[in-house]
């Protein structure tokens, strides 16, 4: 009788432990490291991620869990994780700026760590943007041409964990919001009402930006990037009438945009021109359906600027990029009449 109860009572004890091992939540760590920079993610089921509480303290990360997890991934890693049963303590091996976004679809809690010399170093280029914005309006205002559109919705590519491409020190959100709040500046200076997708470095999903556009109903949509090669290339909307573009359909709205794509032509052919003066470079033409274009109600194009390994984005650079994309939409305005 008494080795029919220890065996029972063995048998109970495997099945809680393993049941315990059941109970536990998988979390999954994602890594990756550039130059000054540093990512990471936590990826779990929603009612883990959404009801965990962070502590951030530099060089310190606590997150505490609502519930016990295993923690599953990337080896190798630049820090120290000290987990227990609902808590991850992760010690970052120096101070830097630590920004922490909580995601969906999938649930991610990420956070993007960056060195302390690299957030000094945009602290001094942040004084610097202020005097070029400054500067960059003297140098546009010399040229008093007339724009005829009246309302604008500037699209800053990327931001927040989202860096784009990343060439030293400088990465595509950054650049690409410089040079819109600088259209913006210009275009408001005359008289122009502007709309930015972003105005600060943050995460914007591809359906909030289009859903922006959308509600501002403007005259004329730019979406700012820059490449990785030496090129301007300029991105016009395209469809495809036999085949079903799955993404573009899954918003929606791709009818949106084919009233306008002769004028969305003419806009491109009209910035193309704008640089050809500027530049004298040859643009790269690329018509595609991407639903950032096909799926907006406006004339509509997608710059990409030649790579910071190419063009040093300094005031007086942004300064002439600003100009050409001014007097592109200026062609535009005349070519529309």
């Amino acid at each position: 009788m008494k080795k029919i109860i220890f065996i029972f009572l063995s048998i109970s004890v495997l099945m809680a432990v393993s049941l315990s091992a059941q109970l536990k939540k998988e979390v999954l760590l994602k890594f990756s490291k550039q130059e000054g920079h540093m990512r990471i993610v936590f990826e779990a089921e929603g009612t883990l991620i959404n009801n965990a509480k962070v502590t951030i303290s530099s060089p310190q990360i606590k997150i505490e869990f609502p519930e016990t997890f295993n923690l599953t991934g990337q080896k190798d890693l630049s820090f120290e994780l000290v987990p227990s049963e609902k808590l991850l303590v992760i010690n970052l091996k120096e101070k830097g700026e630590i920004k922490f976004f909580r995601l969906s679809s999938p649930a991610r809690l990420v956070f993007d760590i960056q060195k302390k010399e690299i957030q000094k170093k945009k602290q001094t280029e942040k004084k610097i943007e202020k005097q070029a914005e400054k500067q960059t309006e003297k140098t546009v205002e010399k040229q008093p041409v007339p724009i005829l559109s009246m309302v604008f919705v500037i699209d800053a590519g990327h931001g927040g964990y989202d860096f784009g491409i990343i060439s030293g020190d400088v990465s595509e959100k950054d650049i690409s919001l410089s040079l819109a709040k600088d259209l913006n500046t210009v275009l408001s200076k005359k008289g122009k009402k502007v709309f930015l997708t972003r105005k600060v470095d943050q995460y914007i999903s591809l359906a909030d930006r289009i859903n922006l556009v959308n509600q501002k109903s403007p005259d004329v949509f730019i979406s700012l990037h820059f490449s990785i090669s030496e090129n301007f290339i300029l991105y016009s909307p395209k469809f495809e009438e036999q085949d079903s573009n799955e993404i573009v359909d899954f918003y929606s709205l791709s009818s949106r945009q084919k009233k306008y794509i002769e004028k969305s032509k003419a806009l491109s052919d009209s910035i193309e021109r704008a640089i050809k003066d500027k530049f004298k470079a040859n643009v790269i033409r690329r018509e595609i359906p991407l639903p950032i274009l096909n799926s907006v109600g406006a004339p509509s194009v997608l710059i990409e600027f030649p790579s910071p390994r190419f063009l040093a984005y300094d005031q007086q650079m942004r300064a002439r990029l600003i100009n050409l994309i001014i007097n592109g939409i200026t062609l535009y305005g005349r070519s529309s009449l």
